[in-house]
């Protein structure tokens, strides 16, 4: 608990070629983010080869030297993913040679994010050089209103407490608990599914509520969340619960729990490609 309260800001080490390097960070919803990793990768695959312990323990070293102290157990989970990276050396923000009236956005790394503002104003003035003339959209919001909902512990911020239990017990979908992990409710879900962007899978739902991303991974012995899930999507959607896509693997993690053990310890840190620890409170 107190290395939570501890870690309130972004620690970064020095950057390298790849990019940041190795972080710690806390996420918004008072998890910590461990990582990420960074390797070049060919047509054939990556060209420098190194196995998951390896990735892992690269990981462990780095961290540990920004903050010592985390408890193994409380792992939830391994992420890894492809970026891809332009070979000159720069992100690639020009119109299209073959087709002037196209313009692309493409090699965009490390910091992208940060730089997306910017991104975008100038491909505007890019297509505004090209002969385009776009107007103000009247139907632009620029606020958008959270989906997740604040939570103390298993209370709201107005101090009613969230409800937990078999499938059709609680009645009130602002208090109906249909992740118990992360505390995600079914009037969450219900408003994630009312926004414009439309959600056809539990992933997608995942990405928006972080309905079943807690310590469980959606569990169906836990507490079945994903199952809990499908159902409100699909009675707001109008359509069969086979029909709401679900994830195509039974679970996503790389980190084995024998690892994890095997670093159990108040001097050793938690890793994988980007891993996420789930804040303990005390209720």
């Amino acid at each position: 608990g107190d290395v939570y309260k501890r870690q309130h800001k972004i620690l970064f080490p020095c950057p390298g070629p790849l990019g940041k390097g190795v972080l710690v960070q806390q996420t918004l919803w008072g998890n910590l983010i461990l990582g990420p990793t960074a390797r070049d990768c060919g047509p054939d695959g990556p060209i420098e080869e190194m196995s998951k312990a390896s990735v892992m323990e690269y990981i462990i070293t780095r961290c540990r030297g920004l903050v010592p102290n985390f408890d193994m157990k409380h792992v939830i989970h391994a992420f890894c993913g492809a970026r891809a990276k332009s070979d000159r050396g720069d992100w690639i923000i020009e119109p299209c040679a073959t087709a002037p009236r196209m313009v692309h956005a493409a090699g965009i790394d490390s910091p992208g994010l940060a730089g997306s503002p910017a991104i975008a104003v100038e491909v505007v003035q890019l297509l505004r050089a090209a002969g385009f003339t776009p107007g103000p959209n009247p139907d632009f919001n620029p606020v958008r209103k959270p989906i997740i909902v604040p939570k103390k512990g298993y209370k709201l911020m107005n101090g009613k407490g969230l409800k937990m239990g078999p499938k059709g017990k609680c009645k009130d979908p602002e208090l109906n608990v249909v992740c118990k992990c992360e505390k995600v409710t079914e009037s969450e879900i219900v408003e994630a599914m009312r926004r414009s962007l439309p959600i056809d899978s539990t992933q997608a739902m995942r990405k928006r509520t972080r309905a079943g991303m807690g310590h469980c991974q959606a569990d169906p012995e836990n507490y079945d969340c994903e199952c809990r899930v499908a159902e409100i999507m699909a009675r707001e959607a109008k359509i069969p619960v086979a029909a709401v896509g679900r994830r195509p693997w039974p679970a996503t993690t790389t980190v084995s729990y024998t690892h994890l053990r095997a670093h159990e310890t108040p001097e050793h840190l938690v890793c994988r490609l980007l891993l996420e620890k789930k804040k303990m409170i005390n209720v």
